[in-house]
Parts: structure tokens; C-alpha cells; sequence
């Protein structure tokens, strides 16, 4: 049934766009991310940091958004979490990359905070949950805790074991662009796995299928052309999600 209703929402390529401009929202500082978030219709937006951890918190009449924000290098914090590879038990269940799950537990109290205000209000708004590399796997962890309407996630990593991804019940909209090289770890013989309906972005920046190899060698060959020798790391970008989906939308 969820996989029905994923399809059937496909459509709305809008939302999408939503999660993808707030996602990389998140990467700005708090004064820049609540002027953009003002400037995309939301009247409300914080930043929220704990340990070097953030999330963008944006709302409307209708909506609320927790943006995660994804690896920043020069935070010694982000790059830890990216490293430590070792699963621990997560709280809904299963095995989780423990890096990412204490990302999330550093800032829960604040999430859970607007949750639960949003929960006693007399119309609650709908809950959206984003993130872009380290903050994909954040909102993910996170969607097992509070179930979202949609989740979103660009360029995510593997995030847990598969006990821990059957805790996500709702539609999950995974986003990968073509050699994102962050989307293949951890490798899966650690026991990682994906979760969620894949939504491919080939090298020429249009919805595809799935992943060809004449297509990962292709967009090595056209990012070398261009003098960029990391194809992996510049595909990992989230300008490139914000890009083909502002592509995609304008093609519907």
C-alpha cells in the first residue's frame, strides 16, 4: 500500500524541490537559512545546533519541515559520525550506523519539542522530514521515531541493518545523482542497506531508471572534460539535487 501510495505522489515533483532548496538551506548560518526559508513562503524557520549537529526547522500554515543538515568537513564532529562505522541498537528496533544515531539523539529533544507543540495544536500541521548526505541518514533515523508524511533524502548513505529500515512505514523518496559516491556506503557487506522508492538522476542531470554502467563511465569521462577528477564527490553536491529537480518540475 505504501509503495502504491508512493507512486501515486510522484507526481508532485514541487514538494520535492521543497525538501531539496531546504536541505541545502541547512548548510547556511542561521541568519541566511531563516531569509531563505522566508523567501520560499515559510514565515517561521530556526537553526538548531547541539554538538556540531544542526537542523532547519521551517513551518507554515499547513506544513512543518525538519531539514537535517548534511557533512560539513571542517566540523570535526560531522566527519567523526561519517567514520564511525560500528552499528549499535536502535531505538526503534534493529541495527543503526552509530554515527548518524548520535547526530540525531544530540538534537532530539529540540525536535521532539516542536513535534509535540505542533501535536496539541487544534489542526496539526503535516510533517516533512529532509536531509542531504550525513543529514539523509539523520532524517532517516529520525522518520523512525516520528513517522512523517513524507520523507525525503538526497544523496544518503546506508544507514542501518535490514530490521532497522522495516521500522520506516512511511513514503520514503530516496535521491540519487548519478556517481553520488556517498549513495554506495557503507558497503552493503558491512549489513547496511537502503530504504526507500530511488529516484535516479543520470549524468546529463534527467530522471532515469536506475544506474547503467555505460552511464557511470560516461559521467566519469564528461566530469574529467571538465577538469573535475572526483566525479563521486562532485555529483554528491546538493546544488546538482536542487538543479534536476527544478528541471524535473518545469518538465511536468
Amino acid at each position: 500500500m505504501a509503495t502504491t501510495r508512493m507512486k501515486e505522489q510522484l507526481s508532485d515533483w514541487g514538494r520535492a524541490e521543497v525538501a531539496a532548496k531546504l536541505s541545502a538551506h541547512a548548510y547556511k548560518n542561521e541568519k541566511q537559512a531563516v531569509a531563505a526559508c522566508k523567501k520560499m513562503g515559510f514565515p517561521w524557520a530556526k537553526l538548531v545546533s547541539k554538538d556540531g549537529a544542526e537542523v532547519l526547522i521551517a513551518k507554515d500554515r499547513n506544513d512543518l519541515w525538519f531539514a537535517f543538515r548534511g557533512t560539513e568537513p571542517s566540523k570535526l564532529n560531522d566527519v567523526m559520525a561519517d567514520l564511525n562505522v560500528i552499528k549499535n541498537a536502535a531505538k526503534a528496533g534493529g541495527k543503526v550506523h552509530s554515527g548518524f544515531q548520535q547526530e540525531v539523539n544530540d538534537l532530539w529533544m529540540d525536535v521532539l519539542a516542536e513535534i509535540e507543540h505542533n501535536d496539541q495544536l487544534k489542526v496539526r500541521k503535516d510533517v516533512y522530514m529532509t536531509g542531504h548526505s550525513l543529514g539523509a541518514a539523520m532524517a532517516t533515523i529520525a522518520a523512525t521515531r516520528y513517522q512523517p508524511v513524507e520523507l525525503h533524502t538526497f544523496g544518503s548513505p546506508r544507514v542501518g541493518g535490514p530490521k532497522f529500515i522495516r521500522n520506516i512505514k512511511c513514503p520514503h523518496y530516496r535521491f540519487m545523482n548519478n556517481n553520488d559516491i556517498v549513495c554506495r556506503i557503507p558497503p552493503a557487506w558491512l549489513g547496511f542497506r537502503h530504504h526507500g522508492e530511488m529516484i535516479y538522476f543520470d549524468r546529463f542531470g534527467n530522471k532515469a531508471v536506475k544506474p547503467t554502467w555505460s552511464d557511470f563511465f560516461y559521467g566519469i569521462f564528461n566530469s574529467w572534460k571538465r577538469f573535475k577528477f572526483f566525479d563521486g564527490i562532485v555529483d554528491h553536491g546538493m546544488p546538482n539535487y536542487v538543479k534536476a529537480l527544478g528541471k524535473l518540475k518545469k518538465a511536468k
